[in-house]
């Protein structure tokens, strides 16, 4: 993984720490990767960072966050049938509401985050079970 990869991966942290030390504003850079962080005045409520689950199997594809936002559901079941590219979700991130696709054809598994829930730039939502 890159710089870059590991500090997203890590980002929820990163941004609970930020507001806790009332830190509104931070730039890391690593040789030509940057990252520059800018948080907006909290509106004094505490952001819970949803406990994700532990990786499944690894013939499991997984169906990443595009961004960090609200978590919405699509109302799809578990198991239901699912192919590459369609919508299973939505992630809020203020005014944009951002698809959240599928990454394969397969049987779809349940969601890993509950409607409504916080979640983080990458974090694993489903997981797209092949197939047979």
């Amino acid at each position: 993984m890159t710089f870059l990869e590991d500090l997203l991966n890590d980002l929820p942290e990163l941004v609970g720490r930020m507001r806790h030390h009332d830190v509104r504003h931070l730039c890391l850079k690593n040789g030509a990767d940057t990252l520059a962080l800018t948080l907006a005045e909290s509106s004094g409520q505490s952001l819970q960072i949803p406990h994700v689950a532990p990786p499944a199997k690894a013939e499991s594809t997984p169906v990443p966050s595009p961004e960090m936002g609200v978590f919405r559901s699509n109302g799809l079941d578990e198991n239901h049938p699912v192919r590459s590219g369609e919508i299973v979700g939505f992630v809020e991130a203020g005014p944009l509401r951002l698809p959240v696709t599928a990454t394969a054809d397969g049987t779809l598994g349940p969601a890993l985050v509950g409607d409504g829930g916080v979640v983080g730039y990458h974090d694993v939502l489903f997981r797209i079970h092949p197939n047979g």
